[in-house]
């Protein structure tokens, strides 16, 4: 999974409904996808700015199970009105609990996590059942996969889509 971070000047517009009437809602205005060429050059942009030649500290990517995420948006009955995910860097509660809390980590892999949660049109989140969100990621370079997906920057294998 490829986690792309886009700004957007004014994410919030207003529509007009087919009746003519409008309503609120959010409509973003990235583009929704990327060739490999330009993730690549966004990718080698990050990398060489973190040194990662000789750097195995700092996150490189951090990797979600599909089937956490597959089983929230598509399985769920409530997740229906999930029109957007959310990605969030946040603290790993080892680091906090470890006396770093409110500390600047950088991008250090023991220190920094991705929290995922969903939200709907309307701007309103929509979280696993008892209010969860998703978390569980596996920073790289420390738990990076084999094969191509090890790799730092984005590659053709032979199995596409």
């Amino acid at each position: 999974m490829v986690v792309g971070i886009c700004g957007c000047n004014n994410p919030m517009q207003h529509n007009e409904t087919s009746s003519g009437k409008s309503k609120n809602s959010i409509q973003y205005s990235f583009p929704d996808v990327l060739t490999l060429d330009s993730a690549n050059k966004m990718l080698q942009s990050y990398l060489n700015s973190i040194n990662y030649e000789t750097n195995d500290t700092d996150t490189r990517s951090i990797i979600f199970d599909a089937n956490v995420l597959r089983s929230y948006l598509d399985s769920m009955a409530s997740t229906s009105d999930i029109a957007y995910v959310k990605i969030m860097f946040a603290h790993k509660l080892s680091y906090i609990n470890a006396g770093h809390a409110n500390q600047y980590a950088g991008f250090n892999s023991s220190a920094l996590t991705l929290i995922i949660t969903g939200f709907d049109a309307n701007g309103n989140y929509i979280f696993l059942p008892d209010n969860l969100v998703i978390n569980h990621g596996a920073n790289c370079p420390t738990n990076c996969p084999s094969g191509a997906a090890g790799g730092s920057l984005l590659s053709v294998s032979m199995r596409k889509r």
